[in-house]
């Protein structure tokens, strides 16, 4: 059996702001593709739906505008992030470990989650949520594809920006994988759907930031969640420092990873 181990799960107390921030910016920099995809493939007004791993995000709230005589109930180990309204259920729940809230579903949404897991517990996962749609049920899972190269575009010193990106994406990269993270899972969901039964249309997305944008403010806090880990993976502290310094900078400008969507279709038994 293959193991990981959630690499911000056990966040330190004094890095607590810093994950509020990662959650903030990962909403901000990747909400309005997913709010896309969602009025792309249309949901209907009673549809019921999932969102598994909700964090900060505004799948929820949406799902709750498309289909107002629906049920929504969205899904994360801690709630405490979450936006409360009163058409959705907050439930508190382990993904891995629970079983799900219910099965019948018409969406189940699933954001930058199953790279997390161990090949065994993410195909049994997978496989858990395809059985619970309805027949033509979409399930869509939105991942990175982390193909760092050059980040930078501009900044004030663009030869030490790319060093230090550089050094960043070294040691997180490292972190990741000794984490157990699957950094080619982003790509690889769409055969993995495919093999399950489900007809997949996969869409990408990506941007530019300006410094203290949400594609700037997640590296940078990152950074200050896991530092120690960075640290034991090759990153100086004074690295780490220049980097979040520079993430600030108004004058920084970087391009983002690739996020993918992958919207899987169930047959319809017809």
């Amino acid at each position: 059996m293959t193991t990981s181990t959630y690499l911000f799960g056990d966040a330190p107390p004094d890095t607590r702001d810093d994950n509020a921030v990662m959650l903030d910016a990962l909403a901000g920099m990747l909400d309005p593709f997913s709010r896309r995809q969602l009025r792309r493939v249309g949901v209907r007004a009673d549809a019921r739906c999932l969102v598994v791993a909700v964090g900060a995000s505004c799948i929820a709230a949406t799902l709750a505008e498309m289909a107002p005589h629906g049920d929504i109930a969205a899904t994360d180990i801690d709630l405490t992030p979450s936006r409360r309204h009163p058409r959705i259920r907050l439930i508190r729940h382990n993904i891995v470990t629970d079983p799900l809230p219910d099965d019948g579903y018409d969406l189940i949404h699933v954001r930058l989650l199953l790279a997390h897991l161990p090949t065994d517990q993410r195909t049994a996962v997978l496989t858990r949520l395809v059985d619970a749609l309805t027949p033509g049920g979409l399930l869509i899972v939105e991942e990175f594809e982390p193909t760092w190269r050059s980040s930078v575009l501009s900044a004030p010193d663009p030869d030490e920006a790319d060093r230090l990106f550089a050094a960043y994406h070294r040691a997180f990269g490292a972190v990741l994988t000794g984490s157990g993270n699957d950094l080619t899972w982003g790509r690889r969901a769409h055969h993995a759907m495919r093999a399950l039964g489900l007809h997949v249309d996969t869409n990408g997305h990506t941007g530019t930031w300006t410094g203290g944008q949400p594609g700037c403010l997640l590296p940078y806090a990152t950074a200050g969640v896991i530092r120690d880990r960075l640290t034991a993976a090759g990153m100086t502290p004074d690295d780490i420092d220049a980097f979040r310094t520079l993430l600030l900078h108004p004058d920084l400008v970087v391009k983002g990873n690739l996020a993918l969507s992958h919207v899987g279709r169930a047959p319809t038994g017809s």
